[in-house]
């Protein structure tokens, strides 16, 4: 469906944040896929189409790799694909939901960046992904984080009554609801992985029209995304990097 393609445009108030993240999420997929000798992904939506993208630049040299992605918004499939002109080779646009995706294949790397937050059950997608996942492969999966740094200090201040409650921007871009990193890491175990590294993708300290009326050069947003690694327990998204336990 294309119900929230507008919050992946430049019009939305969050996009160029969300953009840097996703960004940064995929520049770390891509270096283990170079670093590993992945030879086959997943990806579970398009989104921003950062992270396909990034995934491609190490994929796209060698025919025999093979890339699925798998979305359920056609108008955003038929986007990505206009913007890559040539279809890469083994590069495959999938329109269907997650729960309904079918695949006898199995992955090297699968990737979810920010899907969790949005789908029905996330038990179910992690149970179908356990199954797509080869032996010894590996898992990325990005969520937002109900205890990033700002929220924490909207609780504190008063302003944010609950931790975990969903703000307009957060129905607009169709969360159903909000992670910690505790609350992932026990759900991701519970259903069969056992997590091997987690990372914080961007130390955000205020709310984003804060950070808009201080008008930051890209050197601290760089910087922002780069001191957020070693915290992802108050970053404003964190990554689990796990393995089929």
């Amino acid at each position: 469906m294309d119900t929230h393609k507008n919050s992946y445009t430049a019009e939305f108030p969050f996009y160029e944040e969300n953009r840097m993240v996703h960004a940064a999420y995929g520049a770390k997929i891509a270096a283990h896929i170079e670093s590993a000798g992945v030879r086959s992904v997943l990806s579970l939506g398009i989104g921003h189409a950062e992270v396909a993208k990034a995934i491609l630049k190490p994929l796209g040299s060698d025919p025999f790799l093979r890339y699925a992605v798998v979305d359920a918004a056609p108008q955003i499939i038929e986007e990505f694909r206009a913007s890559l002109g040539q279809m890469p080779p083994g590069l495959e646009l999938v329109e269907s939901y997650f729960e309904n995706y079918q695949s006898d294949a199995r992955f090297d790397l699968i990737e979810a960046g920010f899907i969790l937050e949005h789908v029905d059950d996330p038990a179910v997608i992690l149970e179908r992904m356990h199954h797509w996942l080869a032996p010894g492969g590996r898992a990325f999966i990005a969520v937002p984080n109900a205890r990033s740094l700002h929220r924490l200090l909207g609780h504190l201040a008063g302003f944010l009554p609950d931790m975990h409650g969903l703000s307009s921007a957060d129905l607009a871009l169709g969360h159903r609801r909000y992670f910690d990193l505790e609350s992932l890491r026990a759900l991701v175990q519970s259903n069969g992985y056992r997590v091997v590294r987690s990372e914080g993708m961007l130390l955000k300290p205020f709310t984003t029209g804060q950070l808009s009326a201080l008008d930051l050069p890209p050197s601290v947003w760089q910087a922002l995304l780069q001191v957020s690694v070693d915290y992802p327990e108050i970053s404003n998204s964190f990554c689990l990097e796990v393995v089929a336990a």
